[in-house]
């Protein structure tokens, strides 16, 4: 052994050389095992690759289904956008109106009282006097009494008062 090992001591390239030697015989067995061995699918394998052929199709089915709902959505959305865009400037119209309607009805109601207004009782508070007015004027330029309400910052049932009054009071 020592003999062995004295040899390849002092040869250092003999010991390389023995080395390669032995790692191509490694490779070759291992080609050799490999190469003989073919796998063969199994029915278990083509069943497997069947079933991921499926499932990548069903996937592929639903994401193009969810592709056109989407689609639908944000068309959708855009339609309901439109409609409230209308809607708000709908509102913004009416608002004005009744801006325009209120300033008209504080010009009215400085300028002196008409004579076919009926005279309000006499323990009247004078802005009870002007938002009677107001109801009044509102009601004569075609508004509701739920538009009058909201307008004036009244509550309904009190606007229907004041326009019931008017209605049983003689002129």
């Amino acid at each position: 052994m020592e003999y062995l090992t004295g040899i390849f001591s002092n040869q250092p390239n003999l010991t390389a050389v023995l080395q390669i030697g032995l790692d191509i015989l490694i490779l070759g067995l291992l080609a050799v095992l490999l190469g003989g061995r073919k796998r063969r699918a199994t029915d278990k394998d083509r069943a497997v690759v069947e079933s991921f052929e499926k499932i990548i199709g069903q996937t592929e089915t639903i994401s193009q289904e969810f592709g056109a709902n989407l689609q639908k959505r944000q068309e959708l959305i855009k339609e309901i956008t439109a409609a409230l865009d209308e809607r708000i400037q709908e509102a913004r119209d009416s608002s004005d109106r009744i801006e325009r309607l209120l300033k008209k009805a504080t010009q009215d109601l400085e300028a002196p009282a008409s004579a076919n207004m009926a005279p309000p009782p006499s323990g009247i508070r004078q802005s009870a006097k002007t938002d009677q007015q107001k109801v009044f004027f509102l009601a004569d330029k075609g508004l509701d009494a739920a538009e009058i309400a909201k307008s004036l910052r009244k509550p309904v049932g009190e606007v229907e008062l004041i326009l019931n009054l008017r209605k049983i009071t003689p002129s």
